[in-house]
């Protein structure tokens, strides 16, 4: 992951001092290669303690490496890309399609590089013990809700996707232990998302979260959370296009993750469902 990206993935967990760091680095990148660690915390207004916890918390063993990657991104030929919007006015094909391709690259890159293994673990866990497992999201996200449900269905488990708190709220209102509700949310502010986190939590059933990364009130809510990357954020945003990719890409790869340890079981089940199918397919 670039370590720009690794900075803007983990800001909103950054100290104060870290921070002001962080924004000097994003915004003269160039100087800073030439600068150790004193004169880089000069610049920023900070100490050099804390130039040293920036670079421990994006995940990189000191200021040297830190340097080294920031040299490597900087060399790195990228195309011209708008930094403020998805699309401008009467671009050609091939540059929209060179952009699409550039930011879906990033985002999925970003994305696998930040997953916890323990969350898998942990949402794995608790899915293959669940009695019910509920999925809830609004707009876009009930898109990939029905991907998570349509995913564990087809391998024996009782999924619902669900976009309507009427429907939802009781069914996780007389739920229990055994039950869980997996919400989805990008941002992780969806007023409807966090009503059905805190409902649940209420009722004792485990929530399991998928939000973009960082620091949001249903991840604060949530037993275990799992992450896409941070997006961009661009002034005009026309479609849910990357914040959809990378989350269908973690729930494939935790749906992949799943399989391979319930394994007999599920290709058992996976292949009773695609006979069920072909059956009515072919009529037969």
């Amino acid at each position: 992951m670039p370590i720009k990206r690794k900075i803007t993935n983990t800001q909103n967990s950054m100290s104060e001092a870290e921070e002001k760091v962080a924004n000097y680095v994003l915004a003269h990148p160039q100087p800073v290669l030439n600068m150790t660690v004193s004169q880089l915390a000069r610049a920023a207004q900070t100490s050099a303690a804390s130039v040293v916890r920036l670079s421990k918390r994006i995940g990189v063993a000191g200021f040297t490496a830190f340097k080294i990657e920031l040299a490597a991104d900087l060399t790195k030929q990228n195309i011209d890309i708008d930094p403020d919007a998805d699309i401008t006015r009467n671009e050609s094909l091939s540059v929209i399609k060179e952009k699409l391709l550039y930011n879906a690259k990033e985002a999925l890159q970003d994305t696998v590089d930040q997953i916890d293994p323990q969350a898998f673990t942990d949402v794995n866990r608790l899915l293959g013990s669940a009695k019910q497992i509920y999925i809830f999201g609004v707009g876009a996200s009930f898109l990939t809700a029905q991907n998570i449900a349509q995913k564990w269905s087809r391998i024996g488990y009782p999924a619902t996707a669900m976009n309507d708190l009427n429907v939802l709220l009781p069914a996780i209102a007389n739920g229990t232990k055994r039950d869980m509700l997996w919400v989805v949310s990008n941002s992780g502010e969806t007023p409807e998302v966090i009503y059905a986190a805190q409902t649940a939590k209420k009722s004792q059933v485990s929530v399991v979260s998928l939000t973009k990364l960082g620091k949001n009130s249903v991840t604060a809510i949530s037993d275990v959370a799992i992450h896409t990357s941070l997006p961009i954020e661009r002034r005009h945003r026309i479609a849910a296009t990357n914040s959809l990719m990378t989350q269908f890409m973690v729930v494939d790869l935790l749906f992949y993750d799943f399989v391979s340890h319930h394994y007999d079981a599920s290709t058992r089940a996976l292949n009773q469902s695609k006979h069920i199918i072909e059956q009515y397919q072919t009529g037969k």
